[in-house]
């Protein structure tokens, strides 16, 4: 099984990168998450909360990569209520 995680700005490089091990047969799917930076409140140290919108991404029969856009709202400590 391979695992990676990593952050990046730009959405077109993240599924670039996730690509990869999809197409030499490491991977059978990937899954890309939206976050946004914040700051936790119990510790004023920077990190990230999921925004919901998400690409999964599975090796298609041509060959290629295709990619399903999702929307996931965020439950548990993540929730935030409007």
């Amino acid at each position: 099984m391979v695992v990676c995680l990593g952050i990046t700005g730009d959405r077109e490089r993240a599924r670039q990168h996730a690509e990869e091990p999809l197409l030499d047969g490491r991977a059978f799917l990937v899954l890309i998450e939206m976050v946004r930076p914040v700051m936790a409140a119990h510790s004023l140290s920077p990190c990230y909360l999921r925004t919901g919108a998400a690409w999964l991404g599975r090796r298609n029969v041509t060959g290629g990569v295709a990619w399903r856009r999702f929307f996931d709202p965020a439950d548990g400590p993540d929730k935030i209520e409007a």
